[in-house]
Formats: C-alpha cells, structure tokens, sequence
C-alpha cells in the first residue's frame, strides 16, 4: 500500500505523478495503454474543502467539476443534463438517455431509499457509530455487466470522531487525471461536507483508497503533468480560501433543485431563481452566468468578479483566459 498525505489535490499532483513514474508498471486493461501502481494507493486529503484544482497544467474544466456535484447530489442520471458542460459524458451512456452507475442516483434514488438522508439519521442518532456505510456498486447489475458505465467509487465509510465526520472512499479503478485527482474529489468533497452540516459536524479527514491508480499514457495531459516539480506553494495558502456550502437546514436542498431545474440546456434563467443560499446565490448561479456567457456566444469573463467564492473564481478566470481572447487585467 501507497500513501500519499496532502492538505489538497494541488499538493497531491506533483507527489503522484513521481510515484507513477517511480512505480508504475504497464497494463492494458480492454487494450488501453496505461501506467498503473502495483499496488493500491491511498490519498488522505486533511483539507477536503480546498476541493478546487487550480494546477494550470491540469487545466480542469471548473464548471464541469461544480456541476456535475450538484447533479449527483441532487441524484440525477440523465445524460442531457450533464453533457452540457462535457459533451464526452455521453460516451459512457449506454442509451445516450441515462447513465447506468450514476453516482446520484445510486446514492439517491435505491430501492432501500435515500442512503445519504438515511446516513445522516443514523450519524444524528449514533455520532460514535461504525456502521455507516454508503454503497455505490451493486453486484445485481454490475458484476461481469455489459455496459459502458461501471461505478469505479463503490463504497463510503463515514464517522465522526472529534467533532469532525471523516470519510473513507474505496475505489476499484482511479485514473489519476480525470477521476481521481479530476472529478472525484469535488464530488465526494462536496458529499463529505454536505452531511457534516447536517449532522452539526465539522469537516474531517478524506481518505481515497484506490485499488488501480492510473493514468492513460496517451492523454495529452499526462506529458504536461507528469514531470510537475514539487513545490511548497499552495494557491490554498496564499491567494485564495473555499467557499461554504452551508447546507443545515432545508434551504439549501430547495435551492438546489430550483438550480437543476432553471439550469437546463440552452436555457438561461437561473438569474431568477431567488435563491435564499449563499452558495447558490454568489456561486453556483454567477458561476452559470459565466458558462452560459461562454457557452452561447458571450465572454463569461465579463462576469468573472460576481463569483465570490475566491477558489472557484481562479480556476474559472483560469480556464476561460485560455479559450476567450478578452484581455484580463
């Protein structure tokens, strides 16, 4: 077992790629070229809230990172929704209408219920409990399945110790660029915090266990993160701080489905929403604004300084500088 103990996923770029390098042995699962570690890596995020990837070599795509949190959040499968902000997504359905593990839906919309609502019962009822466990795979529909779309996050152990919920994701394969350090630790970030509000707790530790840690040696980006020197300077440190979701209370659940229910493709009506949240109010609706701007023929630059969650904000400045030729002072 690897481990690599990080504040951020800023942080945690540089010490992987090395490892990869150091370590990794090559596979070709279903005939992809890859870099793989031998054995299982674990990486432990002591400041889960820094969620947003602000390594201009990676250059993430913010607003799909964001997005699609809230969309699993609010327990989504469609495939509409999300490709919006990644026309690839739809790749992976296999009906080009719904996902088939969709991490929302799974977590949101079982056959047993609501196990995110359930969990934070059970936390509420029993803070020193061990048995609260959330299950993503499901070996009825996934074991030896036929299908584009097998949950590669399929287990999530939560607890709370010291006043802080700690969370522990166990992952059978985690590309390194779009999974790992990508798209996973918003999503599960996001998770994390949302239930340690409704539960009174404060954030703890993020421990992601990945069985396969990887990289595909054909993406572009491999060879412009791979020799990533390490540095002390962390964004987080210096020039920006993460944004609260602040989800105790109702408000902000119902604020979240008037988002996914304005923020539909091609329509650009969130401005009305009224939220009543800070998040949604000074983040995740003037972050809309500026994809939408983008998306549809503007310069979502022009509305880059309403974002006030300073995070957010510089990886969007960051990713729309490179595709908008505005100048920005």
């Amino acid at each position: 077992m690897q481990s690599i103990s990080v504040n951020n996923v800023n942080e945690a770029y540089p010490l992987a790629a090395k490892l990869l390098q150091l370590r990794g042995k090559e596979v070709s699962p279903r005939g992809m070229h890859t870099l793989e570690l031998p054995e299982p890596l674990t990486t432990t995020y002591h400041q889960p809230q820094e969620r947003v990837c602000l390594v201009p070599e990676r250059d993430a795509n913010p607003f799909f990172h964001l997005f699609e949190s809230l969309w699993i959040l609010a327990g989504r499968r469609d495939v509409k929704w999300l490709a919006q902000f990644n026309r690839r997504m739809a790749d992976y359905s296999d009906d080009g209408e719904v996902f088939h593990a969709a991490y929302g839906c799974r977590l949101r919309n079982t056959i047993w219920g609501d196990q995110i609502k359930e969990a934070i019962k059970m936390l509420k009822e029993d803070p020193d409990t061990r048995r609260c466990v959330l299950q993503i795979w499901d070996a009825r529909y996934d074991l030896n399945a036929n299908s584009k779309d097998i949950p590669c996050n399929d287990l999530v152990f939560l607890k709370i110790r010291n006043g802080h919920l700690n969370m522990t994701v166990c992952n059978r394969s985690n590309d390194m660029i779009w999974g790992a350090y990508g798209a996973n630790v918003v999503q599960f970030s996001m998770i994390q915090e949302y239930i340690a509000n409704k539960v009174g707790a404060n954030v703890g530790i993020y421990n992601q266990v990945s069985d396969s840690f990887h990289v595909y040696t054909d993406n572009p980006q491999w060879e412009k993160i791979k020799n990533l020197p390490y540095s002390d300077y962390d964004p987080y440190k210096y020039d920006v701080r993460p944004f609260p979701l602040g989800a105790e209370d109702d408000s902000w659940g119902d604020d979240l489905m008037k988002f996914m229910y304005a923020a539909e493709p091609s329509c650009v009506n969130v401005v009305d929403c009224g939220f009543t949240t800070d998040f949604f109010e000074c983040v995740a609706k003037p972050m809309w604004r500026c994809w939408a701007a983008h998306k549809y023929g503007g310069e979502g630059l022009e509305f880059i300084e309403d974002i006030a969650a300073t995070d957010w904000r510089a990886a969007a400045k960051m990713w729309l500088t490179k595709r908008e030729k505005i100048n920005v002072l």
